[in-house]
């Protein structure tokens, strides 16, 4: 019984995500060609936790890529990072800080709002009205405006409701403030991703993750993995009795 038991547990960790792996990012900032002051935009390179979670799909080529000489002038670019593949995010907080090129544990929390998520999916894409994804100071000042617009939204210091905020509010449906700054709830599978630790925050990033399956779609992958796992205690079985 105890190995059945086994099977039926080794069936539900195969049929469910790793949700509990652990993740890290380290951000680059550079505030000549995509970086605009004390916001975004940021170059996030996850480790293999967090990458794993990333809806890379949900990135366009000017949202993501690699990491290479075009980075070397970048805060926090050390050659380590060559090779690794990178997303485009901005901040939520305004008044918290992190360090470029240090590596900071990450967390996943809904704590967006419904105008932050819209925003940010848009610009992830590649499709965002009005952003400029040319690098270079035209991207940096735009990146600007849309780092304050999600300040505004996340209810921050320094946030300004500007043509991102009404352009979001119209593609809503007409939106009020109040409504554009409820939570989203993982709508368009934006996320934040909470930095450092409790002794040591820093600054909470955006990011579009994969969908995670709902409980009841968690437990028929476990009922379809059932046959297998009877198959392998039969065997288990045969084994002990030959």
């Amino acid at each position: 019984m105890k190995k059945f038991y086994m099977v039926l547990s080794l069936a539900g960790a195969m049929a469910a995500p790793n949700l509990f792996a652990s993740m890290s990012v380290t951000l680059l900032d550079n505030t000549s060609s995509y970086s605009y002051g004390d916001g975004g935009e940021f170059r996030a390179v996850g480790n293999a936790g967090l990458d794993s979670i990333i809806n890379w799909n949900a990135y366009s080529t000017s949202t993501k890529g690699t990491i290479g000489a075009a980075d070397t002038s970048s805060w926090g670019y050390n050659s380590g990072l060559n090779t690794e593949q990178y997303f485009q995010t901005f901040c939520i907080q305004s008044t918290v800080y992190f360090a470029p090129g240090n590596s900071y544990s990450v967390v996943t929390s809904p704590t967006v709002s419904i105008g932050t998520a819209y925003l940010y999916s848009q610009f992830a894409a590649g499709t965002l009205s009005g952003y400029n994804y040319a690098y270079g100071a035209s991207r940096e000042n735009t990146a600007g405006a849309l780092q304050q617009a999600i300040w505004w939204l996340q209810g921050q210091t320094g946030g300004v409701k500007d043509g991102f905020v009404t352009a979001a509010e119209t593609a809503l449906g007409n939106l009020t403030d109040a409504e554009i700054r409820a939570a989203a709830n993982g709508a368009y599978g934006v996320v934040a991703l909470d930095l450092g630790t409790r002794d040591q925050p820093a600054q909470d990033q955006l990011a579009v993750v994969v969908p995670v399956p709902e409980p009841t779609t968690v437990i028929a992958g476990v009922l379809l993995l059932l046959p297998f796992g009877a198959s392998a205690l039969r065997i288990l079985r045969k084994t002990r009795t030959a």
